[in-house]
């Protein structure tokens, strides 16, 4: 039996709570409360209302597991977990893994969270394989690497593989169904960046339907479905199949146990794609710093890294809200008119806004080698602004706001998961604050019910 891949499914199936350290549990609760946030403020969003009706049409009507949305009730675990998955990666604040280039949260804790209500399990075992999800899901993504980035969207090609180990553990299968269900859900990884050049739906496919495919992988193991043994590292696998370049197979199984992928998260404070998130840091640092302002500058230059360009290049000028966030240009002309990019600060409005539109025509973005080399590891950018005066300034950041060196407190992300909330439009913030509460708490959860909002 393959050593590596065997080895991360026997891990999975063998972590205990009480053998979790505590910053470990501390930083899973702050990054659940961070994806509900996230949950909450894109559930009105058109392509989550398209799969929440398709989830009426093909789910069973009624169920243990729910959407986030109460008015659309409940369902099965597995359609539960498609909705909510797509819901929470809609407005681009979702966290993100740094050396595995993906966003864990908005796979791992939806189909974590229908699973668990379905079984009827208690916050104890919602942490603790919320914590393998993560782990299994960032060891893939590492394992896959940045040229497979080039290409497939990590978050759906890694996160599927998570939540099949997620919900394999939370069905109590030993470490041969988790490694079966690995490797159904192997077969159907997939996620193209095609979605980035028409402004389409796609990216909330690929989270959606990796907690399906997950959830399906590892119910259908419990049932008897065999899955392939060696689907990361196998003659036909996804790293022969999905990587034009290198695989690190290191990342599959090192230091298990003492290198956790939770403590590796970051969470985003900018409402916008996190390759942007480098220059916007480094912009508002630079424009406090010298008192610059909107009106003085007359050109950005940001030095950044090569799959900046590969993702950033393919949104054209951001035609609409969700494709502008994938745009530097558009990006830094918000920041630099606002002070911030927040989710607020991207709005139809901000679209026709012509000096947005006229900044953005000034950014233009060049790649740094030394900044290249030290991604994905380091997610770091520079900077260089002339102003209309010929005044020019140049600031570096190393590490960005919400990054496991620099992360947010808790007071920070319980104050971005209410602005969250009442831009997916809840009215009764006392139950938010509730919700906050018992996210805080969840460990000591006999159930997981009720963390809806209407």
């Amino acid at each position: 039996m393959p050593i590596k891949t065997s080895t991360l499914a026997h891990w999975a199936s063998t972590l205990e709570y009480q053998h979790i350290p505590d910053p470990v549990l501390q930083r899973t609760k702050d990054l659940f409360l961070d994806w509900l946030g996230c949950t909450i403020a894109g559930r009105h969003h058109p392509a989550v209302a398209a799969i929440a009706k398709f989830a009426q049409q093909m789910g069973p009507g009624m169920g243990r597991s729910e959407l986030v949305d109460e008015e659309l009730g409940g369902t099965s675990a597995a359609f539960a977990a498609l909705v909510n998955g797509a819901s929470s990666h809609v407005v681009e604040q979702d966290d993100l893994h740094n050396r595995s280039i993906m966003h864990p949260a908005t796979v791992i804790f939806p189909a974590a969270l229908a699973v668990a209500q379905d079984r009827g399990l208690n916050g104890e075992e919602f942490i603790t394989t919320c914590v393998v999800g993560y782990e299994v899901g960032c060891r893939v993504g590492e394992f896959l690497g940045k040229s497979h980035y080039e290409r497939f969207h990590s978050t759906a090609t890694g996160g599927v593989i998570g939540v099949a180990a997620t919900t394999a553990r939370l069905l109590h299968l030993d470490a041969t169904g988790i490694l079966s269900a690995m490797g159904t859900a192997g077969t159907q990884a997939a996620g193209l960046w095609q979605f980035l050049l028409d402004a389409t739906h796609s990216k909330q496919v690929h989270t959606g339907k990796a907690c399906f495919d997950g959830v399906f992988a590892a119910y259908a193991a419990q049932a008897g479905l065999l899955g392939p043994q060696d689907i990361l590292e196998g003659q036909r696998g996804m790293g022969i199949a999905l990587v034009p370049g290198e695989t690190k197979p290191s990342a599959i199984d090192a230091d298990l146990g003492v290198d956790w992928a939770v403590l590796g998260s970051s969470f985003k404070w900018h409402a916008s794609c996190r390759h942007t998130h480098p220059s916007v840091d480094a912009l508002i640092k630079l424009m406090e710093k010298n008192g610059v302002q909107f009106e003085d500058i007359e050109s950005v230059i940001t030095r950044t890294y090569s799959a900046a360009f590969g993702v950033l290049g393919l949104s054209g000028r951001g035609e609409t809200v969700h494709q502008s966030k994938f745009n530097m240009g558009f990006v830094l002309a918000v920041t630099a008119k606002r002070g911030q990019a927040m989710i607020t600060d991207f709005t139809e409005e901000a679209l026709h806004d012509v000096s947005l539109r006229e900044f953005q025509d000034r950014v233009r973005m060049e790649l740094d080698e030394e900044i290249d080399a030290r991604f994905p590891e380091k997610w770091q950018g520079a900077v260089i602004v002339t102003t209309k005066s010929g005044e020019k300034y140049e600031e570096f950041v190393e590490y960005l706001k919400g990054d496991p060196q620099n992360p947010l407190s808790r007071s920070e992300i319980e104050t971005k998961t209410r602005s969250l909330a009442q831009y997916g439009g809840v009215k009764d913030m006392d139950r938010v604050e509730k919700l906050i509460q018992r996210a805080r708490r969840i460990e000591k959860e006999s159930d997981l019910n009720g963390f809806t909002l209407s």
